[in-house]
């Protein structure tokens, strides 16, 4: 027994020093990582003209992958992440369109993917 216990109190404070170094080097290294987050976000049809109906979108929501340092990317609000194709070129049938987000890039994150990147529109005379 005090074997074990000169063992455990033997340059005690360095153990406990050497404790608080590696929480510390932990911390340093989660808070700093990066890493990513991926959601599902419905497209929005912007700029439709005005003798046209959209009929169906396909497919109506796509995959959103942002990367940011962990713990900026827990302070990002996705309801603000606004994912829209231009209908300003919709024409009658089948149409094919970018996928766009806004914002792209913040100080708290970066677009890494949107899959698909492009939608198809089926638009019909109203």
């Amino acid at each position: 027994m005090e074997k074990l216990k000169d063992i455990v109190l033997n340059n005690l404070h360095l153990k406990i020093l050497s404790l608080l170094v590696a929480f510390l080097l932990w911390l340093n290294i989660t808070s700093t990582q990066k890493t990513r987050f991926e959601f599902f976000s419905e497209v929005k049809i912007l700029n439709i003209p005005g003798g046209l109906k959209i009929e169906r979108v396909e497919p109506e929501k796509v995959l959103i992958v942002i990367e940011g340092v962990r713990s900026k990317l827990n302070q990002v609000n996705i309801s603000k992440i606004k994912v829209y194709v231009d209908g300003r070129k919709i024409k009658k049938g089948k149409n094919t369109l970018k996928v766009f987000v806004r914002p792209s890039k913040t100080e708290n994150f970066d677009i890494v993917k949107v899959i698909p990147d492009k939608i198809h529109v089926y638009a019909k005379p109203k």
